[in-house]
């Protein structure tokens, strides 16, 4: 039966493979910034610097919640792309009923939580009193439609299991213009403002979510889930967990991480905030393909680990960090020559506060990002071989000298203390997992026992 876009990545060349499932990945992750940076710019030049700083208070916050989810959906998918590996589709499939069926109950859970502790979590980051009623306006709806974000991700994690990146391409680039559309509509045609915002984006997020359903229905009857496919298996359930915690908490932590830094943000003001939040949706586009090559290794790793060729397993790591470095390279020059036209998308020009210090961040951090690209190759090869506990604590060690060096350095560096502690962190989180991947590398590459002869 045909498989529609799935790939076997056991076999054939290695850096085509790695390429064909980047790219689409790549062009998906950019589109998912124009989604996120809608929002932003929109609310920015037709609204004002109060709602894009209303918008980069909320941000920490829904992200924190987001990406745990997102997180529990890239777990799910490794354990998926195992299976698929191994030929096993049966057990796949029971995978990601498991995953659907749990999922939805964690997220209604997760989703009235979020919304009763969104007013005191504000108030705990020192959010400025007229910045709080638009930020909470914006989470009630974000945190009222988390079903559709957890729908979307466990769907498009299922296709990219099976070797299948560009179906769900196609349905973010439609939910991307969608999202734009109706952003349009509802705050600059209705003047509803953030709240405005925060329902285009739900909308948009629901209809991917449900594209992705009629295409598994019709071009992928592998993961299809029939009313008599909905099982959840306990054993599953459990491995499911094992493999999920750690990338759902590494988001978590993350974005813990993002919460405590905007806390030392909120203090400095309206204006340094609205900077922050438009600073911080351009390095969305500068990450997003080291983020994508990583999927790709993930993924390639994965399934050859399910097939046990270890070969295969180190030439893709190897092909993804030349790829890596490659687009580093160009980041760190870019982002320092087109800086102060980025930062200018988010605000009118009349706002030079917000736009200088704007582009004295991304001056300070251009130096820096190199450093994602690699850490984030790292991460695809533990999170492919199985060990996902590795990019956990990596993370958890790199936030802590972000947030420590920001709040030591913020009264005298203001917004460029984050610079500081975020380059650090970097630096510091690559050379952990360096040392890391020598240890592992050894292992992987001692041959199996023999077994004695009787």
């Amino acid at each position: 039966m045909a498989r529609a876009n799935t790939r076997d990545m056991t076999t054939g060349g290695v850096t085509g493979h790695i390429l064909r499932f980047a790219l689409p990945l790549l062009v998906g992750n950019i589109f998912q910034q124009f989604y996120n940076a809608a929002d932003s710019i929109i609310l920015g030049r037709f609204v004002g610097k109060r709602a894009l700083a209303a918008l980069g208070a909320a941000a920490p916050v829904m992200n924190i919640v987001m990406f745990t989810i997102i997180g529990l959906c890239t777990g799910a998918s490794i354990l998926m792309a195992t299976f698929w590996g191994e030929g096993d589709m049966k057990k796949c499939r029971r995978e990601f009923s498991t995953c659907v069926l749990a999922g939805l109950g964690f997220t209604v859970v997760v989703s009235v939580l979020a919304v009763l502790l969104t007013g005191p979590v504000l108030r705990l980051m020192q959010t400025p009193q007229e910045l709080m009623a638009g930020a909470k306006q914006y989470l009630a709806v974000v945190f009222a439609g988390l079903v559709c974000t957890f729908l979307y991700n466990i769907y498009t994690a299922a296709l990219r299991a099976a070797g299948d990146s560009v179906s769900p391409l196609y349905f973010l680039v439609l939910s991307s213009a969608i999202n734009v559309l109706l952003d349009l509509w509802f705050v600059v045609g209705l003047e509803l403002g953030i709240a405005g915002a925060a329902v285009a984006t739900v909308l948009a997020q629901g209809l991917s979510a449900v594209l992705c359903y009629f295409y598994t229905a019709k071009k992928m009857p592998q993961l299809h889930l029939r009313r008599r496919d909905l099982v959840l298996d306990a054993g599953l359930l459990r491995q499911t967990v094992g493999y999920s915690q750690s990338a759902a908490l590494q988001q978590t932590c993350f974005f813990i991480g993002k919460l405590l830094l905007q806390g030392a943000i909120n203090p400095m003001g309206t204006d340094a905030i609205a900077a922050f939040n438009a600073v911080s949706r351009i390095e969305g586009f500068v990450l997003a393909p080291g983020n994508s090559i990583a999927t790709a290794v993930t993924t390639f790793i994965a399934q050859n680990k399910g097939a046990r060729r270890t070969d295969r397993i180190f030439a893709g790591f190897r092909r993804g960090c030349v790829m890596a470095w490659s687009y580093g390279a160009l980041m760190v020059v870019s982002m320092y020559l087109l800086a102060a036209p980025f930062t200018a998308l988010f605000v009118n020009a009349g706002e030079t506060a917000v736009i200088q210090q704007g582009v004295a961040y991304m001056h300070a951090m251009a130096l820096f990002y190199i450093m994602p690209a690699m850490g984030d190759m790292m991460q695809g090869f533990f999170r492919g071989i199985g060990k996902l506990n590795v990019s956990l604590y990596g993370t958890v060690f790199q936030i802590a000298i972000r947030v420590s060096l920001t709040y030591l350095l913020a009264g005298s560096l203001g917004l460029i203390s984050v610079c500081v502690g975020t380059g650090t962190g970097w630096t510091a989180f690559l050379l952990v997992l360096a040392v890391l991947y020598r240890r592992e590398k050894k292992k992987l590459l001692q041959p199996a026992p023999q077994r004695a002869e009787v």
